[in-house]
């Protein structure tokens, strides 16, 4: 079936000489996968098509059954402006792709999710300045679409937030999956701040990169195959 759709793309895999199996969200039909031989004129792709995070229009030969799909067309959406002029956009942009790699399940369609990716990364992209706390708020925010987000809120009298159940305690766990106060306290405060208020919130007791390593850590728990991000050291680079 010969059809259109967005898409986010979210990683590219060398496959022989001149092929790549590349990775892509799409708006209609979820995760998909597909075989892209050959580029140039005569084959109509750039690989400028594939890069993490490109936005695409495609139209694209769609069987359900099929592992790799095939693409007829595909055009940028939406050129990239900043993303990969600047240092830090571009370490987040490589960050955030492999996260979204390692947990984007392979399923149907979810238009939410879609399109929650698809303006926070124009957003990336569009600001010229980004808070330091983009990539943490883009991770506390997509627990949500992942199903994953913690069951009930921060209070007075639950201020520890239990990794293992996903849920905010009054009193620190048996086990070391936990989040103390100033972390759950900021996780929670992502969770309901709009992305122009980053700026407003006051500095993270611990730090930024001892938040981030909890939000890791809280993937890890809940999504089975996350392990190890390659790209966290180059993130942690471009923020020094």
């Amino acid at each position: 079936m010969l059809t259109k759709t967005r898409g986010i793309v979210l990683q590219q895999i060398k496959y022989g000489d001149s092929s790549l199996i590349v990775h892509i969200y799409t708006e209609n039909h979820g995760r998909l996968a597909f075989m892209i031989k050959g580029f140039g004129k005569k084959s109509g792709f750039s690989r400028a098509f594939f890069q993490p995070l490109t936005l695409l229009d495609l139209n694209i030969y769609f069987k359900p059954a099929r592992n790799l799909q095939i693409i007829k067309e595909s055009h940028i959406n939406h050129p990239f402006l900043t993303i990969y002029g600047d240092i830090q956009k571009t370490g987040i942009t490589l960050f955030l792709s492999e996260v979204l790699t390692k947990t984007i399940p392979e399923e149907e369609s979810n238009t939410g999710l879609f399109f929650y990716l698809y303006d926070a990364i124009r957003y990336l992209d569009e600001k010229e300045y980004i808070s330091n706390y983009f990539h943490l708020f883009f991770l506390v925010r997509l627990t949500r679409f992942l199903g994953i987000s913690p069951v009930n809120y921060f209070s007075k009298n639950n201020q520890i937030l239990d990794m293992r159940e996903g849920t905010f305690i009054s009193t620190i766990p048996s086990h070391q999956d936990f989040m103390d106060k100033e972390n759950a306290s900021f996780f929670s405060s992502l969770l309901d701040i709009s992305i122009e208020q980053l700026d407003t919130l006051p500095a993270i007791a611990g730090g930024k990169y001892d938040f981030l390593e909890k939000i890791l850590q809280y993937y890890r728990i809940h999504l089975e195959g996350m392990g190890k991000i390659k790209s966290l050291d180059i993130l942690h680079d471009v923020f020094r």
